[in-house]
């Protein structure tokens, strides 16, 4: 009775010792947008002509199961088929750090002429390793950029 109370824990062990990494094994990333951007503000760019602004918007997203390191972040927003320049003057501002939980991110967007404006854009954010450049997460949805 003994061996086979014994032999019972040994497999039940092994079975429990084969399910943890299953377990432990996470979620994909995944990135959602924000439906609407924010209202417009004026940006003035690190290198123009002092006092001249320029309307900009800001994007946000939530990616979830980040992946914990340094972690290259990239977002674009395109509107009337026109791309937009990020409005940013911070050296690394696609560079974010991941706990492997869930993350915030922003990025505000600005286009000298013609001008962002109120109205539908579709925003597009995507995640990439930082050492290998591999893209592992992106999302792309229709924003609203209020009046």
């Amino acid at each position: 009775m003994h061996k086979i109370g014994l032999a019972l824990l040994t497999v039940g062990a092994m079975v429990l010792g084969v399910a943890s990494p299953a377990a432990a094994t996470s979620a994909p990333t995944t990135i959602s947008i924000d439906r609407h951007a924010s209202e417009l503000f004026p940006f003035e760019p690190p290198y123009g002509d002092p006092g001249v602004t320029y309307p900009a918007t800001r994007v946000t997203a939530t990616a979830r199961h980040c992946p914990a390191g340094i972690v290259l972040m990239s977002a674009s927003l395109v509107q009337d088929d026109l791309p937009t320049l990020w409005a940013t003057a911070g050296h690394g501002a696609g560079e974010i750090v991941c706990d492997g939980g869930t993350v915030e991110l922003t990025m505000a967007f600005a286009r000298i002429s013609p001008a962002v404006h109120p109205g539908r854009a579709t925003a597009r954010f995507s995640l990439r390793d930082a050492n290998t450049g591999e893209e592992f997460a992106a999302a792309t949805r229709t924003v609203r950029i209020p009046c």
